[in-house]
């Protein structure tokens, strides 16, 4: 089941990956930029869930952003996987922009090293009340 704290979540990581394009856009006319933006995610046990909150975000990230060719890719596991996913992605520095994290993980993603502080970023980005 989706529930409103991951609704909310998604739409709070979506805003700030729309910030960070706008934030890193050059400002001079070039050729349209691609941009994947790749996610680990709990598939809800309903696989394909993600696509009812996924695709009018994308939506709306092209149309705030029609200079870029915006893709999402992501993979769903089952609960019990995406645990080990996300740690595996994140100790070989794999590049991933989205998660849908379990708030019992955050403790050891941080005794691990794997989370990065954002308020720096969010303050130059000067919409941190987003």
């Amino acid at each position: 089941m989706i529930t409103k704290n991951r609704i909310l979540s998604v739409i709070l990581i979506i805003c700030i990956i729309a910030g960070m394009i706008s934030f890193i856009r050059p400002s001079f006319a070039q050729k349209e930029q691609q941009v994947t933006l790749r996610a680990l995610l709990d598939n809800l046990a309903h696989p394909g869930r993600w696509d009812t909150l996924i695709q009018p975000a994308l939506q709306q990230l092209r149309e705030r952003h029609p200079d870029m060719d915006i893709q999402i890719a992501y993979q769903e596991s089952p609960y019990n996987k995406t645990r080990d996913n996300i740690l595996a992605a994140l100790t070989n520095q794999t590049p991933v922009d989205m998660v849908s994290v379990d708030q019992i993980w955050l403790g050891e993603f941080a005794e691990k090293g794997l989370l990065t502080d954002m308020t720096n970023r969010t303050e130059k980005w000067g919409r941190s009340s987003d």
